[in-house]
């Protein structure tokens, strides 16, 4: 019953209750602009990616610093403006924004693999935001640029996408965040359409 709330301007996160009143805070004089969150529920461990720093760091829930990982380049799990996570199974999804993939690494921060690549065809990046990861290990990932939810498989195919340049439903404009609950449906903030989308998973896409 607490969100966790990334305050970038500030430079921490903030633990509220489910009425929003403030419990504490994450990060103060650590983090300088902390933009993603995941949590582990097994282990309570918060990650954050700082995005000014090009890193990720790991809290424990009562906002102790465990580790660090990540450092900016484009080699296999150096980071460039990383922005939204998600976790799932042990692993940590990072959109490696400014690198254009989204970067697999296992709880320690072990880089385990990369989805996706800078391009202009359809399934490729350019600038990867918002994560999410199904029950299944499909991974959908918003493409802000040009307006799409690309999904990719557990092997880190690309397998569809949805949305695409508009104002009507079903498209999007600028979308940033994406989320996936337990029924299988699929939420994006279509942040300049003022609005949340939800899509339903009606088939097997592996």
């Amino acid at each position: 019953d607490q969100v966790w709330v990334a305050d970038s301007r500030l430079g921490f996160v903030v633990q509220l209750d489910h009425d929003g009143t403030p419990l504490s805070q994450v990060g103060k004089d650590v983090l300088v602009r902390p933009t993603g969150l995941a949590i582990d529920q097994e282990k309570e461990e918060l990650y954050v990616a700082d995005t000014a720093r090009s890193q990720i760091r790991v809290f424990d829930l009562h906002g102790q610093l465990l580790r660090s990982f990540g450092e900016r380049g484009e080699a296999d799990g150096q980071l460039n403006g990383p922005t939204f996570l998600a976790f799932r199974n042990d692993r940590l999804y990072v959109s490696d924004t400014l690198n254009a993939r989204v970067q697999v690494f296992d709880s320690e921060g072990v880089w385990q693999g990369t989805i996706g690549k800078r391009g202009l065809y359809l399934g490729d990046f350019t600038r990867p935001k918002g994560v999410a990861v199904d029950q299944d290990e499909n991974v959908y990932v918003v493409e802000s640029f040009y307006d799409y939810l690309l999904i990719f498989n557990r092997q880190r195919e690309f397998l569809l996408p949805v949305g695409g340049s508009g104002h009507q439903p079903g498209q999007f404009y600028l979308p940033s965040g994406v989320w996936v609950d337990h029924n299988q449906h699929v939420y994006v903030a279509d942040m300049f359409n003022g609005r949340i989308e939800v899509f339903q998973r009606l088939m097997d896409i592996q």
